[in-house]
């Protein structure tokens, strides 16, 4: 399993999950096979999940998590 974080203190450039663009997502899905080839575990499945942090350091903080976000292929 692989977990981004994204965290923002207020929604002047979006919420945190926003920035978890197409080319974020398959950069992240890219680096994460690179891993899997290098432990020698390419045919193991993963997972990718999110963690939304929002209003960071305030009294409105919330937290979301998102499993299996996206793909490897940034899908």
């Amino acid at each position: 399993m692989f977990v981004e974080v994204k965290a923002r203190r207020n929604k002047k450039y979006g919420e945190a999950a926003e920035a978890m663009t197409f080319s974020k997502r398959r950069r992240i899905g890219a680096m994460a096979l690179d891993y899997l080839a290098w432990t020698g575990r390419v045919d193991q499945r993963c997972r990718f999940d999110v963690v939304a942090i929002d209003g960071l350091g305030t009294a409105g903080q919330t937290i979301r998590i998102v499993t299996d976000a996206f793909m490897a292929d940034g899908r």
